[in-house]
């Protein structure tokens, strides 16, 4: 019963403090179940790319996927602490959104609120830098480990970063739209 209630307050804490919506959250709920030994760094890796690839909000996803990982490999287990994880990292945000709803015009308006949102940007984008930072290590130097950087070099994967400058360039200057890519992806990394 321990487990569940640690999953709610980890994924509660998360779903709270989480600004910037899902993509925010990866490097929280990184931090949180890589830090604390829960899960290896390199299967987060993939359980933040298959949360990408299925249907639905990333945070949630992920929560799902953890709470299922953690709890299981029992059926039951598993499903609770999905149930669990999934709960705890959505409930803040209905409750807030329940609580703000009635009021949205006068926060719209509000200085201090523009004020606190304008200072949240910046700790948004650190976010998501840090999971940005967190996936080039472990896609583009995936056995480098704790390696020095002027070590780093040895580890690097060539086609891993080639694939993403062409998916980046496809994407972002062709305006591809992003399935096509993603199944581009998919193929390519079955090649590799």
């Amino acid at each position: 019963m321990m487990l569940y209630w640690e999953l709610f307050t980890v994924f509660f804490k998360i779903g709270l403090f989480s600004f910037g919506g899902g993509l925010a959250m990866i490097s929280i709920i990184q931090q949180e179940v890589v830090g604390r030994g829960c899960i290896p760094a390199a299967e987060y890796a993939r359980i933040i790319t298959i949360s990408q690839i299925t249907p639905g909000p990333i945070a949630v996803n992920t929560a799902t996927y953890v709470g299922a990982r953690v709890c299981g490999p029992e059926f039951w287990h598993a499903l609770l602490g999905s149930f669990v994880a999934t709960f705890s990292v959505s409930l803040p945000s209905f409750i807030l959104v329940a609580i703000v709803a009635r009021s949205l015009q006068k926060f719209n308006s509000s200085l201090a609120v523009q004020g606190i949102l304008n200072g949240l940007r910046p700790s948004v984008i650190a976010l998501m830098l840090t999971a940005v930072f967190f996936f080039m290590r472990i896609t583009f130097f995936p056995a480098a480990g704790t390696a020095a950087m002027e070590n780093l070099l040895t580890y690097f994967k060539f086609w891993p970063t080639l694939l993403t400058a062409l998916l980046f360039y496809l994407h972002y200057y062709r305006n591809l739209s992003a399935i096509p890519l993603m199944l581009l992806a998919g193929c390519a990394g079955l090649l590799m």
